[in-house]
């Protein structure tokens, strides 16, 4: 059965970027994850964060995806994921600094990217961060500490990842040169087999298996999610409904898993972005 949560209602908790440095008003709200020992595990999570936050230009062995709800997230100089748009971080393709933009709410997506390497989960990243504090600090995205007598300073995500794996990241040819921002707004919705029903094609990364689409259901109409082999993650941004009588309303979350489908009926028109994750060890 999908698991469904609606993200409005809950509570804000503690920033999950504590590496990055402290910032004030930074929190999250932890919507659904995977298996940490795995190459395909992922964490989906709602993020406030204020434009105050800063993260130098980096990279990460894994991809990323980042939908803004409400606000502007800066990625570049001069480049910014506005509301309503959606960002598409390939595994080892650089981007940032992230500085200034405006308060913003966004629906994070990370998962194990095609090199198999997987994903450092929440627990084992705090967990990581509190022991490496015993001998050095992690401010404005660096962690600094004292090494053979001399000052060391790394990336903190990278020194992280090291610490948990032991070795350092291994950063393979990015699929992409650089982060890709789809503008869900600017395309068409295109009629579906079912009545008052239309879908909108957003994004296919064949490379990772990532299919990012929308689907809009008018009021009072019925259609069905086929079972997939894919793990999926829906999220409703308009209207409300029912997955299989179980309700949906703005901002509600829905996961998956493969082999899982079910019936969306809408109350009032539902409008709902769909990601499809493949496999690490099926990519191209």
């Amino acid at each position: 059965m999908a698991d469904i949560l609606h993200c409005a209602e809950m509570p804000w908790g503690e920033s999950l970027v504590a590496q990055r440095g402290a910032t004030e008003g930074m929190a999250h709200k932890r919507l659904f994850e995977g298996e940490e020992s795995s190459p395909d595990n992922y964490m989906l999570v709602m993020s406030k964060e204020p434009k105050t936050y800063f993260s130098p230009r980096h990279r990460h062995p894994w991809d990323q995806i980042r939908f803004c709800l409400q606000g502007k997230i800066p990625i570049a100089k001069g480049l910014h994921i506005e509301g309503g748009e959606i960002g598409y971080f390939p595994e080892s393709a650089h981007y940032g600094p992230q500085e200034g933009g405006e308060d913003r709410i966004v629906l994070l997506l990370q998962f194990g990217g095609a090199s198999g390497q997987g994903f450092i989960g929440p627990d084992r990243l705090k967990q990581a961060r509190l022991e490496m504090e015993r001998s050095g600090t992690f401010e404005k995205g660096v962690y600094t500490a004292e090494r053979d007598g001399q000052r060391i300073n790394r990336d903190a995500y990278e020194a992280v990842w090291e610490h948990v794996k032991g070795t350092p990241p291994a950063y393979v040819s990015p699929a992409y040169k650089a982060p890709i921002v789809m503008r869900p707004d600017a395309l068409r919705w295109k009629p579906a087999a079912d009545h008052g029903v239309a879908r909108k094609a957003i994004g296919v990364f064949p490379h990772r298996g990532l299919v990012i689409n929308a689907i809009r259901v008018d009021a009072g109409a019925v259609t069905a999610l086929a079972p997939a082999e894919a793990l999926r993650f829906l999220f409703v941004t308009e209207g409300c409904g029912a997955l299989d009588g179980r309700e949906l309303r703005r901002w509600s979350a829905v996961r998956l898993a493969p082999g899982e489908g079910g019936q969306l009926s809408a109350q009032d028109d539902l409008e709902i972005v769909q990601w499809i994750v493949g496999r690490a060890d099926q990519a191209a």
